[in-house]
């Protein structure tokens, strides 16, 4: 332990005295763990190691006492995954290791379902070793432990008795193999730690499985420009392509933009019932696939908002189809959709934008 780091932090456990604790003493005030589990080992102020060396091929955690109990309490069922995969793995021209697909893939179509090998506490992020170093981590990019996090984590959010430190990092390496495009074919959503990736659009036999590694509402020079700080160029089919078809691009996303704030802004009155239409097919223009659940939802509300049924029945209907993909079937914001399409003057929007007219 280097001299001045203490091994205690006051939210494992309220004393009248903090004082330097040791893993053993720590391990005494906390919660026990389940008997699978492993830790607090390492402990550097607060923030312990734990291990699972065999649920689902093993997890290691580099949290507090107080985070690690939620996450044991989480539920790592990975039986959903696609079985064989619809896809393999290969060396790809300038990108390195990718993943493409081996036969056609439906839209909605649940590719992966995995649990991360590491979850490590962002703020408290220190000099930690960990012990149980699997293949399947260290063989992603990255010079050591923390480049390999910080270049291939995921961010996970474990809700607790507050709100502070809940901002966790994730590594799935499984996950860490598709590579970037800044109009995807792959979309991803994390419930607790486990990540569920899911086809965004239909995808044909050889095509390349890929996910953004940036905002992709972004115009294109920005999102170059974060690519960059990955390491590599963009070598995407929209930021390899024509010129024209980029300036056409970051017009359409100028536009969205712009569409966004009227839509949220009540006093905006520029904004017709057709507005939401205009901004969902913008969405649908510009390949949006993964972001077109709220792109709808838009639309729908603002027909409801003019209190226009049949309009509004329609894009709420197609907001809760790729809200189920994009969230999951049974997320609130689906289940919502649904119930604005079985009754939209029911809802809480009807005709409001009307009346404000009058």
């Amino acid at each position: 332990m280097p001299p001045g780091i203490c091994p205690w932090d006051p939210t494992i456990q309220s004393l009248r005295t903090p004082a330097c604790a040791s893993p053993e003493m720590i391990r005494r005030l906390v919660q026990p763990l389940p008997t699978q589990w492993k830790g607090p080992e390492q402990c550097v102020n607060g923030t312990c190691v734990f291990s699972n060396a065999v649920q689902n091929g093993g997890i290691s955690l580099i949290t507090s006492p107080q985070y690690a109990h939620i996450i044991q309490s989480f539920d790592f069922d990975v039986d959903a995954s696609a079985y064989p995969p619809p896809y393999y793995t290969e060396t790809i021209d300038g990108k390195g290791i990718g993943l493409r697909a081996n036969r056609s893939i439906g839209k909605g179509e649940v590719l992966m379902v995995r649990v991360p090998t590491l979850v490590a506490q962002t703020e408290p992020l220190v000099e930690l070793e960990v012990r149980d170093r699997r293949d399947a981590f260290m063989g992603q990019m990255g010079r050591d432990i923390h480049d390999k996090i910080n270049t291939n984590a995921f961010e996970i959010f474990v809700h607790g008795a507050d709100e502070k430190g809940t901002r966790h990092l994730g590594a799935y390496p499984d996950v860490a193999k598709f590579n970037h495009d800044c109009r995807p074919n792959v979309h991803y959503r994390i419930a607790e730690t486990t990540m569920t990736v899911v086809a965004a659009r239909d995808i044909l036999e050889g095509e390349e499985l890929t996910i953004s590694y940036v905002d992709i509402f972004l115009p294109s020079k920005k999102r170059k420009e974060r690519i960059r700080s990955w390491g590599f160029e963009c070598a995407c089919a929209l930021c390899q392509g024509p010129k024209n078809e980029t300036i056409v691009s970051d017009k359409r996303l100028r536009r969205i933009e712009q569409l966004k704030n009227d839509l949220n802004d009540f006093r905006e009155m520029r904004v017709t019932a057709e507005t939401g239409a205009e901004y969902a097919a913008l969405h649908e223009a510009e390949g949006l696939h993964a972001h077109l659940g709220s792109a709808y939802t838009r639309a729908a509300l603002n027909f409801a908002l003019f209190g226009d049924e049949e309009r509004s029945r329609e894009y709420a209907l197609k907001a809760a189809e790729e809200l189920a993909i994009e969230k999951g079937p049974g997320s609130a914001d689906a289940q919502a959709m649904r119930g604005l399409a079985e009754n939209p003057k029911a809802h809480w929007t009807w005709g409001k934008r009307r009346m404000l007219e009058k």
